[in-house]
Parts: structure tokens; sequence; C-alpha cells
């Protein structure tokens, strides 16, 4: 026999109550930022962990995280809030003002670059979206976009593209650098991976998307990679090539500052170069709210415009939608 549950009367305050929650940590923080006593907020949780017949949250040292169920309703409370908050906008036609959350992933490299001007186009064009912008390596990334806790992102060659919505920005050729006096540097020109591979390397470790780009490129030469450091920072990547430690590889739009005051040299990685595609993405099962769709495509116009002035040295997708 089939278990018939009794029938849940949540409501959207409840929703809105327990997604503040989580996000701020804690019920004190929740009900100052809601203007909400905390004894309330406390008394909808208890009623709605009692008509779901399971705890939401944990309560310790940490604060308020959710539990696995909890987990699950805060993604569909997230869903139905963001939903109903299009109703308006969506009601009144497409001139009034486009409002709402956005989180956007980004990784290390492509956050240097884009983060400030779209958080200026954003507040430009949009002043009432609220914009997140999140950075981490790029394999995290993705996980945060499976998850649903973002919106959007900025990914790599992602190898698994089902289920995602993916617009193919642009290709940026990877490169190897080193300080203009750093011993046993090439000559002048593209370097082959072979001869690469017997520099003293600072990479990313395995399993780094960067990483795994450079070991197939020398795997279908019959080459063997093994760097001597690695560390999944660019940021420490570049320091420690600055500091005289070896030759670094990564996208040329992350030393192009360096390059062009003189600080590193910059060799073309590979015959013909290595080269890495950029994609805006986000989940296919979940249509865009009208605010990250806006969000989406300022990114896409600022990212092409950096090409085409020449601040990001890469080659524009023929047909970036």
């Amino acid at each position: 026999m089939i278990r018939q549950h009794p029938p849940v009367s949540m409501d959207l305050r409840q929703l809105r109550y327990f997604v503040a929650i989580v996000e701020q940590g804690s019920f004190s923080k929740a009900a100052e930022a809601l203007r909400v006593a905390q004894p309330a907020l406390s008394q909808h949780i208890r009623h709605m962990e009692g008509e779901l017949g399971l705890p939401l949250l944990h309560r310790g040292p940490r604060g308020a995280v959710p539990t696995e169920a909890g987990a699950r309703l805060l993604h569909h409370a997230r869903a139905i809030l963001e939903r109903f908050a299009e109703i308006p906008d969506s009601v009144r036609g497409a001139d009034r003002p486009v409002i709402g959350d956005v989180r956007i992933g980004l990784p290390g490299t492509v956050s240097e670059i884009l983060s400030v001007p779209l958080f200026e186009a954003v507040r430009a064009r949009h002043p009432g979206i609220r914009l997140r912008i999140a950075e981490a390596m790029s394999g995290f990334i993705l996980d945060w976009l499976n998850r649903e806790a973002i919106d959007l992102a900025v990914l790599y060659n992602p190898a698994s593209p089902k289920g995602f919505v993916l617009a193919h920005v642009l290709t940026e050729d990877l490169c190897l650098f080193a300080v203009p006096s750093q011993d046993g540097a090439p000559p002048d020109g593209p370097v082959p991976l072979a001869a690469a591979a017997a520099l003293p390397l600072i990479l990313p470790g395995l399993s780094h998307g960067l990483r795994d780009l450079v070991e197939e490129a020398a795997e279908a030469e019959g080459v063997a990679v093994a760097a001597p450091v690695e560390i999944d920072s660019y940021a420490r990547i570049k320091e420690l090539t600055a500091r005289g430690h070896g030759f670094g590889v990564l996208p040329r739009v992350a030393v192009q500052t360096e390059t062009e005051t003189g600080q590193f040299r910059v060799w073309p990685l590979g015959t013909p170069p290595l080269q890495r595609r950029i994609y805006l993405a986000h989940a296919a099962e979940r249509p865009l709210s009208t605010a990250a769709a806006a969000v989406r495509s300022l990114a896409l116009d600022l990212l092409r415009d950096f090409v085409r002035t020449g601040r990001w040295t890469a080659e524009l997708a023929p047909e970036a939608p």
C-alpha cells in the first residue's frame, strides 16, 4: 500500500524565511536582514519541519546549516521565489525595470578581467539586479552549476556538456612564460610540447582543467609531462615564475599585463599552439530568469568587446549566440 502524506500548507513567506536563514547562516542574522523577530522565524521553521516530518536545519556552532532534506527544499524554494519575482515584470511588459538576484561563477583569470566591468554594466543598465560573483577553479564552478548554486558560469572546455546550454564565446591560446633572465630559455617562436616538457614547468595539479589539456596534447605526441612544481592557483604560478623557479603555463591573457611591462617573456606553447575554448553556460533544465538573461547578454557583450579591443588575446567564436 502506498503511504499517503497529508497536504502541506507552506507559503511564500515561509520559503523566503527559510532561504534567508540558510544564506545568512543563522537565525539572528536572518531576523535582522528580514526585520522579523527571531522567535517568529523559529516558529515558522518548526511549523515547516512539523508538516514535512523532517528536520530542515542543523543548529550548531557553525550556525544554521541545511540537512539533506533542507538542501532539497532550498533548491525548490529558490526556484519558486525567483519565478514568483518574475510575475510582475512579465505581466507589466518588457518596459519595466529588470529586478532579481543573479549568481555567476567565474574562473580566476576570467574574474580578473570580467568581474568589475560586469558589475558596473549591470549597475548602469539594470540597477534592480543584485549580482553575486563567485570565483573559483573551473571544476568547482561546474559543480556549483550542477547543484544550481549559481545561475550562470564561464567554463573552459566542459568535458560533459550534457545538461547545459553552452555558448562558445572565444578560443584562447595557452603560452609558456618566464622571467627574461630564466636559465634554459628557448629561442623566440612556438615551443613544441616535447621541448617544453624538458623544462622545469610550474603547472596546476592533475585533474585541473588546464593540466588535463596539456597532458592530453602531450600524450597525443608521445610526450611525458613531469612538472617539478604543481600548484592550483594561477596567482601563485605567476608568483613562483616571477621568482625564477621555472616556466609557467597559463592562458596568454593571464600574463598579458606582465608581458607588456617586460616582467615576463612569452612563447606560444605547442605547434600548432595549444588552445582552449571558453563558454558561457547555464543549466538546460532550468530556464533563465529575466534578470539572469540580462546578465548573460551583458557578459557576452563584454567578453566579445575584450577580444575586439585587444584586452583579451583570443579568437572570437564564429557564431557566438
